[in-house]
C-alpha cells in the first residue's frame, strides 16, 4: 500500500513534472484505485471501466487482497482504426495488504458504474 508521506517525499525528489506523468501513464499499466479509511471501515476503490463482472476475481491470502481480472478492448476489428487510446484494457492483478485491524472476513465487494467497491470493516474497539 502506498503511504501518503512517500507521495509528498516523491514530488519533491523529482518533482511536479514527473509526478504529474506518472499519474498520466498510470492508466495504461494498471487500473487506478483509490483507497481510504473512515472510522469503521478499510475501503478501495479499482477503476475497471468496459469490465464485466464476471472477468473480476477478488482473492484474499492471509491479509493481501488479490484483485484480477482482465478489460477487454470493444473496438477491435480490422475496419476501425483508433485515434486516440486513453482507457486500460489487458491482464490486471493488484495486490493490497489489509491492516491487521480490519476484520477480513466480513469484506464486502460491489462492483457497480464500472467502479469496484471493497469495504472492510475494522474490528469494534
Amino acid at each position: 500500500m502506498i503511504k501518503p508521506h512517500l507521495r509528498s517525499n516523491v514530488k519533491q525528489m523529482l518533482g511536479d513534472d514527473f509526478s504529474e506523468l506518472l499519474h498520466e501513464i498510470s492508466p495504461f499499466v494498471e487500473p487506478r484505485m483509490d483507497i481510504y479509511k473512515s472510522n469503521q471501515n478499510f475501503i478501495l476503490a479499482m477503476e475497471l471501466a468496459g469490465a464485466k463482472k464476471e472477468d473480476i476475481s477478488v482473492k484474499r491470502m492471509d491479509r493481501t487482497l488479490i484483485i484480477e481480472g482482465h478489460i477487454n478492448q470493444d473496438y477491435m476489428d480490422d475496419k476501425i482504426k483508433v485515434i486516440s487510446s486513453e482507457r486500460f484494457y489487458g491482464f490486471f492483478r493488484r495486490e493490497v495488504s489489509i491492516p491487521e485491524e480490519c476484520h477480513v472476513e466480513q469484506l464486502q465487494a460491489i462492483f457497480e458504474r464500472g467502479i469496484l467497491f471493497i469495504t472492510i470493516p475494522f474490528f469494534k474497539k
